[in-house]
């Protein structure tokens, strides 16, 4: 199949470059971004993302030297089902990176309304859902008392067959099929367009990066309270709800 580049789309959401007059904004352009590769076109384990995240935050994984720019922030655009138990291995995982002030960003998934996907409905996870372009939560995001916020995650009202999205999460994509395109760096838009919970994490990792600029000696549970305790509430009325 060829690429989605969603590693890609997700890594512009948070640091795309800003005032140049091309294509759009990062969240925290700015910031340094550490990509990390957990899967491949053949998927992978909750073992892979797990020792990646683990090196991400400047722990030990055998066999792989130490991260020498250890990430203050692990963001997840990604998921499965199940609960979040100690079988899973995502809560001893996580609360090492809590213990080394490492703050993860998951996406709350993308099945309509169901429960709230693994690893994001583990505690010590900002879980994120998604919300339409009115503020309401958007049809396709999964809901549940595991969610901290709610970000922006596209949504396609009205859209017919060749018509574009009205309301796409814009991001940086390569016009390359299977590999990158020497000088194919492209932008997304209202055909090749991006909608998912996976777009409102970056958004939220970003915004969190902002806030370690400002302020370094942030603890992850900081973050989500001061995001928490400034976030709007849905809206009830007028939204086309």
């Amino acid at each position: 199949d060829s690429s989605s580049w969603h590693g890609t789309k997700i890594a512009g959401i948070i640091g795309a470059a800003a005032n140049n007059d091309l294509g759009m904004a990062g969240t925290a352009w700015g910031v340094k971004i550490l990509p990390v590769r957990v899967l491949g076109k053949c998927g992978g384990y909750d073992s892979d993302i797990q020792a990646g995240m683990r090196w991400a935050a400047g722990l030990n994984v055998p066999g792989v030297p130490l991260n020498p720019n250890p990430a203050r922030i692990v963001n997840l655009s990604l998921g499965g089902s199940g609960d979040c138990n100690a079988a899973t291995g995502y809560p001893r995982v996580i609360a090492e990176l809590r213990d080394a002030g490492t703050t993860v960003v998951a996406a709350a998934g993308n099945s309509a309304g169901h429960a709230v996907e693994l690893p994001a409905n583990c505690p010590g996870v900002i879980a994120v859902a998604g919300l339409r372009h009115v503020g309401s939560k958007v049809g396709f995001s999964d809901l549940g008392a595991p969610i901290a916020i709610s970000a922006p995650a596209g949504n396609c009202v009205n859209i017919g067959v060749d018509e574009p999205c009205l309301y796409p999460i814009l991001s940086s994509s390569n016009s390359g099929m299977q590999r990158p395109n020497a000088g194919g760096s492209i932008w997304t838009d209202g055909i090749d367009f991006n909608v998912g919970t996976s777009f409102a994490a970056p958004i939220v990792a970003g915004t969190a990066a902002l806030m370690l600029s400002a302020r370094p000696q942030l603890l992850p549970e900081e973050l989500r309270n001061l995001m928490q305790a400034s976030a709007r509430a849905f809206p009830t009325t007028g939204a086309g709800l």
